[in-house]
């Protein structure tokens, strides 16, 4: 099973979230959870707007 690896980072405005093996998953906030929650959310968009076989294997 293949794991979905999002990486969260400071800035100088707030928290940046994004998916490294899952291009245009991206997430943002004003702390790590608020970050965490917004590219989980991204990430529901992302998979409700595709077509199965446009996917990533993940």
């Amino acid at each position: 099973m293949k794991e979905l690896k999002i990486i969260i980072e400071k800035s100088v405005d707030f928290y940046d979230a994004y998916a490294i093996n899952c291009p245009g998953v991206y997430g943002a906030g004003d702390t790590v959870d608020t970050a965490k929650e917004n590219v989980l959310e991204g990430l529901k968009l992302f998979i409700e707007t595709k077509q199965k076989d446009d996917l990533p294997e993940i």
